[in-house]
């Protein structure tokens, strides 16, 4: 039996739990990982696989009139080198072409389809901001979002966040500058590192002014602005929420945003 044949089986019968894991990771809440390939991919995919295999033989057993011949698929599967049995694998899937074919193209599409639905409930259930296995390898997610406030090991609660403030230090021409406004968005590359904040209504002041007088402050004459990471140094948040934010509870540069920029 050709190896390149055999493979071509196995990798038909590892596609659904492939396809499931692509679709569950599809959204921005994942990021590749740069050790990943291929076999790995693979390899994560077995218990999937069993497992939408298991139930699809099982429905299809139940409602029709077909069932899997598990013998003829050993001597696929294991390259059977004799020529009657050989030449009986494939009369047969010459003769089932059509419902094997039917049989993945469903369950590939089954396959999609509950990899997305399964990402919709560990989001919709909290799931995984409570199992650090079921969490998704976008950290920065977590972090710009305020939802890492929900993890188990973190002393706080993460609420209806309505409004995220952030400081920016950056290293610029050699001066340390603080950059200040409200989240806007954030960017990642393929790999998941941090590639720019993007901020709205900044405004910025050199560190060496470190005070709160409002003069220190130079209103940037741009409502959004975007800082790439190689200049930033690090990044401080005040996460709040609208049932929560008072004047009391805010510094004087909040207290100055919210009078000047009302949301």
């Amino acid at each position: 039996m050709n190896i390149a044949f055999t493979s071509i089986l196995l990798f038909i019968i590892l596609a659904p739990g492939l396809l499931f894991r692509i679709s569950y990771n599809s959204s921005k809440l994942s990021v590749r990982d740069p050790n990943r390939n291929l076999v790995n991919d693979l390899t994560w995919s077995i218990l999937p696989s069993i497992i939408l295999h298991t139930f699809s033989i099982f429905l299809v057993e139940l409602f029709s009139t077909y069932f899997i011949d598990f013998k003829q698929l050993g001597n696929l599967l294991l390259g059977v080198t004799s020529s009657n049995k050989t030449e009986e694998s494939f009369i047969q899937l010459r003769c089932f072409f059509y419902p094997i074919f039917f049989y993945n193209i469903i369950v590939f599409i089954s396959s999609i389809v509950l990899g997305y639905l399964a990402m919709k409930l560990v989001r919709k259930l909290n799931w995984d901001r409570k199992y650090r296995f079921l969490r998704f390898s976008n950290k920065w997610h977590y972090i710009f979002t305020g939802e890492c406030l929900d993890f188990p090991e973190i002393p706080d609660e993460f609420k209806e966040i309505t409004d995220k403030y952030v400081n920016v230090l950056c290293k610029v021409n050699g001066k340390s500058v603080l950059y200040s406004g409200e989240f806007f968005n954030y960017y990642v590359d393929s790999k998941g590192d941090l590639e720019a904040v993007h901020l709205k209504l900044p405004e910025r002041r050199y560190l060496e002014n470190d005070a709160e007088d409002k003069k220190d402050y130079y209103k940037i004459p741009s409502k959004y602005l975007v800082i790439p990471n190689s200049d930033i140094i690090n990044i401080n948040f005040k996460y709040m929420s609208s049932t929560e934010v008072t004047v009391i509870d805010l510094t004087e540069e909040e207290k100055h945003n919210l009078i000047e920029y009302p949301i």
